[in-house]
């Protein structure tokens, strides 16, 4: 599956020690889709790891949330999966997340997918639906701006390493388009950069088999 990191590096910190970040910026985006994700779509986990991707975490990596006069320990698995709750009401209360190591050290991020549609027949819109429910999320988070924000253009279509597999749409006036993946012959991409056509939603995507993923690209 696609992964969209969005990585927090650099944020403030408290001391030499230890670095404090605003709770409010780190859920900011997992709120927002609440409000326009009624599906599901869009599934994310926040993640730390060090910013020198060859060392591991430190041993004495300590995460916690500040909440008024409580601080609530934070688990980080050993893979780097930080199990942080996203809850209004520590927004609402001024929560700080604080990480007891120096600023520059790690990078905290989230890691946002799309679930990939299932089987190899279906409607245009139910297999583009993760461009239709980020281009609500951007004109939700721009506000008034959002003329000027960046929109979904495509999607990365990806299928499990292999043979170049081929996607087909047809529309309702008989007239089809196809698409061949591009497949490298080491096996670490093959992939379709499908249009993102917001007119075509009632036309038949066709699969030469199911698909890996499906992630809107922006521009």
């Amino acid at each position: 599956m696609a992964v969209l990191a969005l990585l927090l590096a650099g944020v403030g910190h408290a001391a030499e020690t230890s670095r404090e970040v605003p709770y409010k910026d780190l859920v900011r985006i997992p709120l927002m889709m609440e409000t326009v994700d009624n599906d599901h779509v869009f599934s994310g986990e926040f993640s730390v790891a060090s910013v020198d991707a060859k060392q591991p975490l430190p041993a004495d990596l300590r995460v916690e949330v500040l909440v008024g006069d409580e601080a609530i320990p934070v688990r980080v698995d050993s893979d780097g999966r930080l199990r942080l709750p996203v809850r209004q009401a520590w927004v609402d209360a001024g929560a700080k997340l604080r990480i007891n190591q120096p600023k520059g050290k790690l990078l905290l991020g989230y890691n946002f997918r799309a679930r990939p549609p299932s089987g190899t027949r279906m409607r245009y819109s139910q297999f583009a639906e993760s461009a239709a429910v980020m281009e609500r999320g951007i004109k939700a988070e721009a506000g008034w701006l959002s003329f000027a924000a960046p929109k979904p253009h495509a999607l990365d279509v990806r299928f499990r390493p292999g043979p170049a597999q081929e996607l087909e749409i047809r529309f309702a006036d008989g007239t089809s388009k196809r698409w061949r993946a591009v497949a490298d012959a080491g096996g670490g991409y093959n992939g379709i950069e499908l249009p993102w056509k917001p007119e075509w939603g009632d036309a038949e995507v066709i699969l030469s088999e199911p698909v890996g993923g499906v992630m809107p690209l922006v521009k």
